[in-house]
């Protein structure tokens, strides 16, 4: 078989990276030093830079991680990815292994083979424990708010100035809310359809209900 690694020049060594499949690894602007290194070299978990089937517009090498090591070569994924990459990174494509990462005037060490891939399966379920926590938090978080909302205390010690704006349009009459010069509520009399932004939910209500009480109102025609 013929033996396709070549030294590479210094010039090769060095990559900006921009993107943010390695989101939580690098950032976008961060300057990382290569060595070029053999196939055969390469352990799962270590990141490597390889020339990919990329669009013709997107001249970037791909930087991501090596999770395992195939027949055919390596399968890699970006640390922020959900799956893996359709192809694998051949003695054809890879362009070097990443060494060190510089950002703002200091560089550390990456690392790479078990360490690697273990620290990389920490983030992402990291980020899959907060992703969900988010979600959690906000599904049990309705609960108290839209009690909140139908009790109508808050109107007891919130009263922001609200200036109600009718409008004629093709379609019939628009009631808008505003408040601090912006529209936070909004009002179809013919369709019956009311929309409102959070927290002016708390006090404002659809129009004839007692608890909707605008500081002041204007009308005017559209």
């Amino acid at each position: 078989m013929t033996e396709l690694y070549k030294p590479a020049t210094r010039e090769d060594l060095r990559r900006f990276y921009r993107g943010q499949s390695m989101a939580g690894t690098f950032r976008p602007g961060d300057y990382l030093i290569l060595e070029s290194v053999p196939l055969a070299a390469i352990r799962p978990g270590d990141v490597v830079v390889y020339r990919g089937c990329i669009p013709v517009d997107n001249p970037d090498d791909v930087v991501h991680r090596v999770v395992a090591r195939a027949p055919g070569g390596l399968v890699t994924r970006g640390d922020s990815n959900p799956t893996v990459d359709s192809g694998l990174v051949t003695e054809e494509n890879l362009l070097g292994r990443v060494t060190h990462v510089e950002r703002n005037g200091r560089c550390r060490s990456v690392r790479g083979g078990r360490w690697g891939l273990w620290q990389s399966r920490a983030r992402r379920a990291g980020r899959l424990i907060w992703y969900w926590g988010e979600r959690l938090i906000a599904l049990v978080g309705r609960w108290p708010y839209r009690a909140l909302r139908r009790s109508g205390l808050v109107s007891c010690f919130w009263r922001p100035a609200i200036v109600r704006i009718r409008l004629e349009t093709g379609d019939g009459a628009l009631i808008k809310y505003t408040s601090g010069g912006q529209v936070v509520a909004w009002w179809w009399p013919k369709t019956g359809r009311f929309l409102c932004r959070r927290p002016y939910d708390l006090v404002i209500r659809r129009p004839g209900d007692d608890q909707t009480k605008p500081v002041s109102s204007v009308e005017t025609g559209g």
